[in-house]
């Protein structure tokens, strides 16, 4: 999203902007960013400092690290960027900044549920379908 900055000298502006997912290259191999990424933004301007409140939305497609079931997720995601007018020149483009918030705030595993059981590691099951009978599980409890 690239506002020019003269616009903000006078009001409050309020954004919104729909990028094509595949366009910010962040798909890793246990996670594919499917759709638009939506970027619903408020622009204010203090000064010489400009305040940023966006609220991102994405949709993907992961692989959980407990269970391997794949499984579709959409995100809402708040951010709030500060930026000072005087570096920027006449435009600011905040996709850059949005991206690395995105993959940064992102969790180092990816779970389809808080209560995910994982799988088997004696036979390999998805806990979270059906029950383990296997003699490994039985050790395992004991």
């Amino acid at each position: 999203m690239r506002i020019e900055i003269d616009r903000l000298k006078d009001t409050e502006l309020n954004l919104q902007e729909d990028v094509p997912a595949e366009s910010w290259d962040m798909d890793s191999n246990d996670i594919r960013f499917t759709g638009n990424i939506h970027l619903d933004c408020r622009f204010r301007m203090i000064g010489k400092e400009i305040l940023v409140d966006a609220k991102v939305t994405t949709n993907r497609f992961i692989t959980c690290s407990r269970c391997l079931d794949q499984i579709t997720q959409t995100a809402e995601q708040l951010m709030q960027l500060n930026y000072n007018a005087r570096n920027l020149g006449n435009y600011l483009d905040i996709d850059k900044n949005v991206r690395e918030e995105i993959l940064i705030n992102f969790p180092m595993k990816v779970l389809c549920s808080d209560g995910c059981k994982g799988i088997c590691p004696g036979c390999g099951v998805n806990l979270n379908h059906q029950e383990c009978k296997c003699l490994k599980r039985e050790k395992i409890k004991k």
